[in-house]
């Protein structure tokens, strides 16, 4: 008889047990949702929002690493030597990156913003003096014009007449300030004496400091979470002309600056940059702590890059693309 009391006790604990799990995974789920719909309605790019300041000008500090090929012996390579190179950097730049202008557009739906950046040398973090570090490379525009030139009789004629005129090589010897920022090529302003369309400047980085890249339109992710940050327009285009394949053109994704809440670690997150003129993707990597918060690491490869081996709408990222000089073919 006393079997069934401590049978029917035990039975009621059980269930009760089951029942506060229950409640208790219900609650949660219940303030989960609660939760990701009160991120959904915040974290939108609207005046007065917790993002919005942070978006016009992100706190992270971010810092540019600059790396060269030094020729050294580019007269024996001409003779038909191998090149021997030295690998020289870094060269750091501290990037402030803000966003001006910005205007509210599209009855409130989106926002406009230019994107300007400035650069700030960092001599304890780099190798030397960019003003007086001398770099023997190759010469861009030289090998830029004879592309352009190529397939016309005449117009290499004439590029070959305009490079022996003003002594321009193949290889030139720069100090790292003029390769970054720009310097006044010889051949370049002989060019634009007859094209005055034609710059006379060349540089890696020329009017990247203090510019901006253009007015971005951006989706403020009120509508829908996932719009948050997303680029709608590009100097008031959805697709570029770079390249041979409206695939290709497309402009996808965010800035970078930015990313819609609750990221999904099987997603593919796509970014537009300028510098690149393409659309670039990133996948999750792994987990990792920053000042002991979660984060995603996220890391681009070979495919997000268009190298060969890649998807079909990737590998003609780098084929040909239109009214560009240079040989761009992966």
């Amino acid at each position: 008889m006393t079997r069934r009391p401590c049978a029917i006790y035990a039975v009621g604990t059980i269930c009760a047990l089951l029942l506060v799990s229950g409640i208790g995974l219900i609650l949660a789920q219940v303030f989960r949702t609660l939760m990701h719909n009160r991120l959904k309605k915040e974290i939108v790019l609207v005046e007065g929002s917790r993002v919005f300041e942070s978006w016009k000008t992100p706190p992270p500090p971010v810092f540019m690493e600059f790396f060269f090929f030094n020729v050294t012996n580019a007269d024996e390579f001409l003779k038909g030597a191998k090149p021997e190179l030295i690998e020289i950097g870094p060269y750091t730049y501290r990037e402030y990156r803000y966003k001006d202008n910005v205007t509210m557009v599209n009855n409130g739906t989106m926002v406009s913003a230019y994107n300007t950046k400035s650069f700030v040398f960092l001599r304890e973090k780099s190798v030397g003096d960019p003003a007086v570090d001398a770099i023997t490379t190759v010469n861009i525009p030289a090998w830029a014009a004879m592309n352009k030139a190529k397939g016309s009789f005449f117009r290499s004629s004439v590029v070959n007449l305009y490079m022996n005129s003003v002594k321009s090589g193949l290889f030139t010897t720069r100090t790292v300030d003029e390769l970054l920022w720009g310097y006044e090529d010889p051949l370049l302003a002989r060019i634009s004496a007859a094209s005055p369309e034609v710059e006379k400047d060349f540089g890696l980085m020329h009017k990247k400091n203090g510019s901006n890249d253009g007015e971005f339109v951006f989706h403020t992710g009120e509508q829908n979470y996932l719009d948050y940050g997303r680029v709608d327009t590009w100097k008031g285009q959805r697709q570029l002309t770079f390249w041979s394949s409206n695939e290709s053109n497309s402009i996808v994704g965010s800035d970078g600056s930015t990313f819609h809440p609750l990221l999904n670690k099987d997603e593919r997150i796509y970014i537009f940059t300028p510098d690149l003129c393409r659309t670039i993707y990133m996948e999750f990597e792994k987990d990792v702590n920053v000042k002991r918060n979660p984060r995603l690491s996220l890391h681009t490869t070979a495919l997000g890059f268009g190298q060969q081996g890649g998807e079909p709408s990737q590998q003609r990222i780098l084929h040909h693309p239109r009214g560009v000089p240079g040989n761009w073919s992966s």
